[in-house]
């Protein structure tokens, strides 16, 4: 068995347990609050030595200290009222529909939960005392509209949350002292105060991990001891190409260690997973499965991913789509039941009358006893218990008890209690306060180390609510994992450097680490490539070079006039997703956000103006306008469907707030006299390539065209920032759309204009005509410039004469071949 790193840190466990030998206190009478379960179950047993050793007694009986745990207080006291709190919030926020407007019952459910837990929080800044209460109410009096709503919901649902504070079940007379161990979560100081006020506190703050400075020390302390030389195994990383290879490089590394510690017995042969990564971690279960591994999971699974809760949805399911339930398959076989009766109920009920009714039937079909023969059924049956006990009065279709079971089946917890394995796998906060033996760090990317506050409320506000904010939330993953690998033995990381096809940095003070290992010749840092695969950091060091097919194969039969816009950012993307093409890296279903909306601006805009071009309108007072533009702007969105509604949501608020604006700038236009002519007008034409041979074909829709008398203006209504609109209009060749719209059209006069929308802006920004120099050459208009130049350089690109060249800059953004053709390579490596 292998002997604990000599690292010279003192675990905080360690410094806790210390001061408390040296001090005459009762251990009945001692109330410990740790970060999380993991840990007490550790200390309980470290516990147990400091008292044997106090006592002389070895062998004797010690009683069990009081614990609470940091991660539990925060949780509600009553799983059934709070329940019943969601299930009639659910029932308010089903009329709200400027609220909620789009969301499917299953994410109504979701913002309920969301909702309740930060109103729960509120409720503990409330209850913290008069002047937290009053320094949150003036700090936050013009918060976000999320804010006032959860405000407002601790208001009125304050006597219920104030129940829902979970107290303790130790009376304060009954304490002498309280240890608290701190890892940065305030809620326990506020638990405390509130439970506590006159028992004394110890409190020990866990380290919080910042800067490159604390890892130089632990390079330091674990491998260089004067000249005994290095005292502690190596830290190995592995570097993984892809998701597939860092499975396996896990995999490998956990059947390695079983090996080598077939003989051991105990701690020893004890692997801990500490999971960032919880996709790695499902591949590496299902690897290790192959190979007769199992994994004792800690990670807290889903209740929904288990098999028995499959079963379940699908048969609710089969009820609210087709009216009954007329087959009935057993939840463990499969097998359909014989003679089982069809099963249905019609109308509304409460969710309690419900779960009645559903254990009814799964008690008549002789089910319920099957259930409760397995773990997950019995928390099945269990759930569906506690749902007959709410004292709701909200009513809910069957629709409704289908999305209200998947909520909870979401929000409860399932690990197989039968899984007895050498192989743990945690989450990395639940390493804290834990000597190691063998761990598996599963996810070094900076990307697995950031956190979002709650995205119902502004960062600073949640950062008053309790709720750390990313900084904090960093530091508390980065302290975690520093601690670990001060008081492990063996430790192996597992980086992918891609995921998803796109690439993962390794997080910042890990590199710190190879720094310190190149520059210092420590031999303790080991990093480990895969051998069978390429890296993907590794590969197509010189920029992807391509050529048109010959014989005019490359050119499109058909070409958008807004695929030009890719062109003049980069023609290397532009041969990939319009010549060759690229494959799509996404499902063409539901159109994109971005058109959404452009589709909803356009109709609203279109029948607003239509609107206010009828005959005895108003056309002068501002009221008109923003009220015809509130109105179509609501049937609009009344004619989308529910998926396009979701989807489309977070824009509708930006645009009502913008609604007087939009009105402003119509109404000043139309009172210059300019009126819409048409809209989303089709227009057509070939862009002559002579030396290629062919006629590129050009299509397009103009957003808007108005008219002023003989004059036409051609106007594209863009969602960019006031700042880039300027700059696209000053460069046109950079923006050819509008130039070739006025080509296309044959209207060398016509005035080229941006209606730019976006967030606080809106403004009309036209396209200055040509210079002084092109107008002398016999340009005199935007559209000859480009129609003219477009001719030249596509005709060269579909040549086959030239390489596509990327050009690297904002056109990689969002680009979906950008780390396939590298662009950056060519910009060379800096000194």
């Amino acid at each position: 068995m292998s002997q604990p790193v000599n690292t010279g840190v003192n675990n905080p466990l360690d410094e806790a347990l210390q001061w408390f030998a040296g001090q005459p206190l009762d251990p009945q009478r001692v109330l410990w609050i740790m970060p999380r379960v993991e840990a007490a179950a550790e200390f309980k047993t470290r516990f147990q030595s400091v008292m044997a050793a106090r006592a002389g007694q070895p062998d004797g009986p010690v009683l069990s200290p009081h614990i609470q745990t940091a991660d539990r207080l925060s949780q509600p006291a009553a799983p059934t009222a709070w329940w019943a709190l969601k299930a009639e919030l659910v029932s308010i926020l089903q009329g709200l529909p400027n609220l909620t407007g789009g969301l499917s019952l299953p994410q109504v459910w979701a913002l309920a939960q969301e909702y309740l837990d930060l109103a729960l929080r509120l409720t503990w800044v409330r209850a913290s005392g008069p002047t937290r209460w009053a320094e949150y109410l003036q700090s936050n009096a013009f918060s976000a509209e999320e804010g006032q709503v959860v405000s407002r919901l601790a208001d009125a649902f304050g006597d219920e949350l104030e129940r829902q504070i979970a107290s303790p079940s130790i009376p304060p007379q009954a304490l002498d002292q309280i240890v608290w161990l701190d890892d940065g979560e305030p809620l326990p100081g506020w638990w405390i105060e509130r439970f506590f006020p006159e028992v004394p506190v110890k409190r020990l703050s866990l380290p919080m991990i910042e800067g490159p400075q604390a890892w130089v020390d632990w390079v330091h302390r674990r491998w260089v001891s004067g000249p005994a030389g290095p005292v502690a195994p190596p830290v190995v990383l592995h570097e993984a190409p892809d998701e597939t290879a860092q499975a396996h490089q896990a995999a490998a590394c956990i059947v390695n260690w079983l090996e080598s510690t077939a003989n051991d017995s105990g701690p020893g042969r004890s692997i801990t997973v500490a999971v960032l990564d919880r996709l790695a971690a499902r591949r590496l279960v299902a690897l290790l499965a192959e190979v007769g591994v199992q994994v004792d999971d800690r990670t807290g699974w889903r209740l929904s991913t288990a098999n028995v809760a499959g079963w379940m949805d699908a048969l609710l399911r089969q009820w609210v789509e087709q009216g009954q339930i007329d087959l009935f398959r057993h939840p463990l076989t499969g097998e359909v039941k014989p003679d089982a009766q069809p099963w249905a109920l019609h109308g509304d009920r409460t969710l309690a009358q419900w779960a009645q009714a559903v254990l009814d039937m799964l008690e008549h079909r002789g089910l319920l006893s099957d259930l409760l023969q397995d773990e997950a059924g019995r928390l099945v049956v269990q759930g569906w218990r506690q749902m007959r006990l709410l004292q709701a009065d909200a009513q809910f279709s069957a629709a409704g008890l289908l999305a209200a079971w998947r909520h909870w089946a979401e929000q409860e917890r399932f690990r197989p209690e039968d899984v007895r394995s050498p192989v743990r796998m945690v989450p990395l906060m639940s390493t804290r306060l834990r000597t190691l033996d063998h761990v598996l760090v599963l996810g070094c990317a900076a990307s697995h180390f950031q956190e979002s506050p709650p995205g119902l409320l502004p960062p600073a506000v949640a950062q008053e609510l309790g709720f750390p904010g990313p900084r904090q939330a960093r530091m508390q993953k980065l302290s975690a994992l520093y601690e670990l690998l001060n008081q492990a033995h063996v430790v192996s990381l597992v980086h992918c450097v891609q995921s998803a096809g796109k690439p993962e940095s390794l997080l910042p003070e890990l590199l710190w680490v190879g720094l310190l290992q190149q520059r210092f010749s420590y031999p303790g840092w080991q990093v480990v490539p895969n051998g069978q695969q390429v890296q993907v950091d590794a590969c197509a060091t010189e920029a992807l070079a391509l050529r048109a097919l010959p014989d005019a194969l490359s050119v499109p039969a058909q070409l958008s006039v807004t695929a030009l816009d890719d062109f003049a950012a980069c023609p290397l993307r532009f041969g990939l997703k319009h010549a060759m093409p690229w494959p799509r890296q996404r499902d063409e279903g539901l159109p994109s956000f971005p058109q959404l909306r452009g589709i909803f601006v356009h109709r609203v805009l279109e029948k607003a103006a239509r609107q206010l071009q009828m005959p005895g309108v108003k056309v002068d007072d501002l009221q008109t306008w923003k009220t015809a533009l509130q109105q179509q702007a609501n049937a609009v969105w009344h004619g989308l469907t529910l998926e396009e509604q979701g989807l489309l949501h977070p824009f509708i608020a930006v645009f009502d707030r913008l609604i007087p604006r939009v009105a402003g700038q119509l109404m000043g236009r139309y009172l210059q006299g300019w009126r819409m002519d048409t809209a989303e007008a089709r227009v057509d034409g070939a862009l002559p390539l002579k030396q290629t041979g062919v006629d590129l074909p050009l299509s397009g829709r103009v957003d808007r065209l108005d008219r002023l008398g003989s004059h036409v203006s051609i106007v594209d209504i863009k969602f960019k920032p006031l700042p880039v609109l300027k700059k696209m209009a000053a460069e046109p060749l950079s923006a050819p759309q509008l130039p070739m719209y006025q080509a296309l059209l044959k209207a060398p006069s016509a005035e080229l204009m941006f209606l730019g929308i976006h967030t606080d802006d809106v403004a009309w920004v036209p396209m200055p005509p040509p210079t002084q120099e092109q107008s002398q050459q016999g340009q005199g208009n935007w559209g000859e410039v480009v129609w003219q130049t477009f001719a030249v350089e596509l005709d060269a690109f579909f040549s086959a004469q030239a390489d596509w060249q990327a050009s690297p800059g904002d056109a990689c953004t969002h680009c979906d071949a950008h780390w396939v053709c590298r662009p950056d390579s060519m910009l060379g490596t800096p000194e």
